[in-house]
């Protein structure tokens, strides 16, 4: 059974449906650049948690088997054969962050199941490169996945590495470290631009949370998640109470009994998408008492709005900005003086 950490880090497994669609299979990428022409020298030798993995030549038809992983290829101008799917979001499979960036083919989108990635799938796709900095379940598959292709995974551990790692290594592993920089600067100050634009987030208290099938509410608590991480850097921070509930890991789980802990000047939270138990959890008398709900501080994220929070990459975290701050900046308005 996955930690509480990573029942949050991969909420892909309760928030999304992820299904494939039929291959291109073809002979080139689907679309875009392979970055061949523009990579630096070769080979590049990438190190992480699992081993080292040297890229001999330009990789031409890369395979991302994480978020992070495929949005720094869209974002650089490659195109990846393959890539994860997601269902839920919209009807083509594809994050409206994601969408905008493949203006040709689409790539062959993958499933990810709790075992990880259908590697008859992967292997038809004829990989020179597999990028899975961000598949959580990398280390059960990864011998087999080297064996097809060169193969990099996660730095540190399943769902530990920043959006910022995981950038550098993909764009590393495709000869391109130093555009890989620039994207990370560019991403970061868009990030650093909203506490200038929205001062009144600024000291905020906020709870982020995510409703579990079962009714009970998960909360994340670590000042080392990604969400946190990325809410902190638009100046708001993570009250006391929350950063010490119990439990090893990143978040802790909350029955309705326990909810007052959420009373915060923000509160965000998701609900899978489930419109029947956001109405039953807003109409309990515990829930609607808290004062970030009385009065006006609450705000209940839709999936378009929770996900790119949940999990950032060089893609996500500009629509953050454009389309999610506001949100979570009027609620702020309604807080009390931080």
């Amino acid at each position: 059974m996955r930690t509480m950490m990573r029942r949050l880090a991969v909420t892909a497994a309760l928030v999304l449906s992820l299904g494939t669609v039929a291959a291109c299979g073809d002979d080139e990428p689907a679309g875009g650049s392979p970055g061949g022409e523009a990579a630096g020298a070769f080979p590049v030798t990438v190190t992480h948690k699992l081993g080292s993995t040297k890229i001999e030549s330009a990789p031409k038809r890369i395979v991302a088997l994480g978020e992070v992983d495929q949005d720094t290829l869209l974002a650089l101008g490659i195109t990846p054969v393959g890539m994860a799917e997601l269902t839920g979001v919209q009807p083509d499979g594809l994050a409206p962050w994601t969408a905008p960036e493949l203006t040709g083919e689409k790539p062959k989108l993958l499933k990810a199941g709790e075992a990880g990635f259908n590697l008859e799938e992967i292997a038809a796709l004829r990989p020179d490169l597999i990028l899975a900095g961000g598949d959580f379940s990398i280390d059960k598959e990864y011998d087999k996945l080297a064996k097809l292709a060169p193969t990099v995974a996660y730095e540190t551990g399943p769902a530990e590495d920043t959006w910022q790692q995981i950038t550098l290594q993909a764009a590393k592993a495709v000869g391109r470290e130093a555009d890989g920089k620039k994207l990370v600067a560019d991403v970061e100050a868009e990030i650093a631009s909203v506490k200038t634009a929205y001062p009144g987030l600024n000291g905020k208290g906020f709870a982020f949370t995510s409703v579990f099938p079962n009714g009970n509410i998960g909360v994340m608590k670590s000042e080392d998640d990604t969400s946190v991480k990325l809410l902190r850097q638009f100046g708001m921070r993570l009250p006391e109470q929350i950063a010490k509930l119990p439990g090893d890991g990143f978040a802790a789980e909350l029955s309705m009994e326990k909810v007052s802990v959420l009373d915060v000047d923000v509160l965000l939270s998701h609900y899978n998408d489930d419109p029947a138990t956001q109405k039953k959890i807003e109409g309990g008398k515990l829930f609607a008492g808290l004062g970030a709900v009385k009065r006006g501080s609450y705000v209940a994220l839709d999936l378009k709005s929770f996900w790119p929070l949940r999990t950032p990459t060089p893609l996500a975290v500009p629509y953050v900005v454009d389309q999610v701050v506001p949100k979570i900046a009027k609620a702020a308005s309604a807080a009390k003086p931080a």
